[in-house]
């Protein structure tokens, strides 16, 4: 039988077939659970796995409140199993700044002070702790580059409005292209202008503690060398700037050095906290973030003071998403699959029953029962055809749709941008499934159809 009558008979029957509805209906549902469920899936998985791999997702800060950290007490927190290292604050720890402009060798950018006049501004800097290292996806590393200077997210931004005062949403953000920035300087001051804050710790039998420290509010000048790639699994990142950890000491040694502390008195609590290293706080690193709680514990039976959390976890929220996404995504395209078959199989069950005089009419006039099964394939081709066409318009209507939405709304939000590359990959696995969903619910019913004879068409 040549192909055309093939067509023309197909679409024949399509037209006279009551079960043709249900079935594209079915496969509708299969194309977008694949598309849509899996695509989030993954897109929610890789950002918080990313994050858990994060260097500061798997740093847990330890204090010498109720022991010092001297050299033994190091060694055997270095013992514990699951920590990879330990390391010294040797200067600033994360300080909030406020950005008074940004500049080049051209002058100051126009644009962006306007911003800061109208919104405020507000970032928070981090210094690089041990041997951590904050890779670039544009510009240089702090590595490759002098003191005093700095990388930003790859999505700045540096102002005070980022939150709504009602619900702690904001919509409509203008992020600021991070590269755009390589090469210019940010003119920072300690948050508010008032004073510098920092932690200093003491230790006094039976228990130590810390308290603030009110520095002067230095001008630093920060250079923008590189960007580096921010992850929405987490509350911050958006106006994270990092810098070296020989720039967080230098900063440290100005702003003491601009105070009236003496560093040489030995009855200055604050003296003996810089000059002493078992009263530095400490950070440790974990081998995995899913180890962490078991570090906390070990730490804590030590009877050593250490936080239960990382010094930049992960938000709750996602991971409570993530895994259900993880777990419940797998059983939806799963059942679903299942569904899909078993629907499959009775409508194609019932088609063959309701329309066996039909098939035995055209054994009756010769045809083969492969020629009858390439119809009936050909069948479940165009319907097929056609089920992914609508879901995955409907699919990627909806994935574009969210992508816009969520590209200028909080870095949180920004966590439900799929990439069209994902979206494709499960598109071409949709398209493979529901080819080879109907072709096998055929293969099971083919001894059905090779019991049909041609007095059948009597019936």
């Amino acid at each position: 039988m040549k192909i055309k009558n093939v067509r023309f008979l197909a679409k024949a029957n399509i037209k006279g077939n009551k079960k043709s509805n249900s079935i594209l209906i079915t496969m509708l549902i299969l194309v977008i659970s694949l598309t849509l469920i899996s695509s989030y899936a993954i897109t929610i998985t890789n950002a918080m796995n990313e994050n858990k791999r994060d260097f500061n997702s798997r740093l847990l800060e330890v204090d010498p409140w109720q022991k010092e950290l001297t050299e033994d007490v190091i060694e055997s927190i270095k013992n514990v199993e699951h920590v990879e290292n330990i390391y010294p604050l040797k200067g600033m720890r994360n300080q909030n700044f406020d950005v008074l402009n940004v500049s080049d060798e051209n002058g100051i950018n126009k644009e962006i002070q306007q911003q800061l006049t109208d919104k405020g501004s507000y970032i928070c800097a981090w210094s690089l702790k041990g041997d951590e290292k904050r890779s670039v996806i544009a510009g240089k590393s702090l590595d490759e580059s002098p003191t005093f200077s700095c990388i930003i997210p790859s999505l700045f931004y540096p102002f005070d409005d980022y939150y709504d005062e009602v619900n702690g949403n904001k919509n409509n953000l203008e992020y600021i292209d991070g590269e755009s920035l390589i090469g210019k300087t940010l003119t920072l001051i300690a948050s508010g202008g008032e004073y510098f804050e920092a932690l200093y710790n003491y230790f006094e039998e039976p228990i130590g503690g810390n308290e603030w420290l009110h520095l002067p509010a230095l001008e630093y000048k920060m250079k923008i060398v590189g960007v580096y790639y921010s992850s929405p699994t987490s509350d911050g990142y958006y106006n994270d700037i990092f810098v070296s950890e020989e720039t967080g000491r230098l900063i440290m040694e100005k702003e003491l050095a601009a105070s009236n502390i003496d560093l040489s008195d030995k009855n200055s609590d604050v003296a003996k906290w810089w000059n002493t290293p078992s009263l530095r706080t400490h950070y440790l690193l974990v081998d995995d973030y899913d180890n962490i709680p078991y570090v906390y514990d070990q730490l804590t039976d030590m009877g050593i003071d250490c936080a239960d959390m990382p010094e930049l976890g992960i938000r709750g929220g996602t991971v409570l998403i993530s895994s259900i996404l993880s777990i419940a995504g797998v059983f939806l395209v799963f059942s679903t699959a299942i569904l899909c078959m078993i629907n499959l199989i009775q409508s194609t069950t019932s088609s063959l029953k309701i329309r066996r005089g039909e098939i035995g009419l055209l054994k009756a006039v010769g045809y083969k029962n492969s020629q009858i099964f390439a119809c009936l394939c050909y069948e479940h081709l165009s319907l097929t055809v056609k089920a992914f066409i609508i879901g995955g318009g409907i699919s990627a209507i909806f994935i574009a749709v969210s992508n816009f939405i969520n590209n200028h709304r909080t870095y949180v939000d920004r966590l439900y941008i799929v990439r069209w590359s994902d979206y494709l990959i499960f598109l071409a696995i949709s398209f493979c499934a529901a080819l080879i969903v109907p072709l096998i619910c055929q293969l099971i019913v083919l001894h059905k159809l090779a019991k049909i004879q041609p007095k059948d068409a009597m019936g």
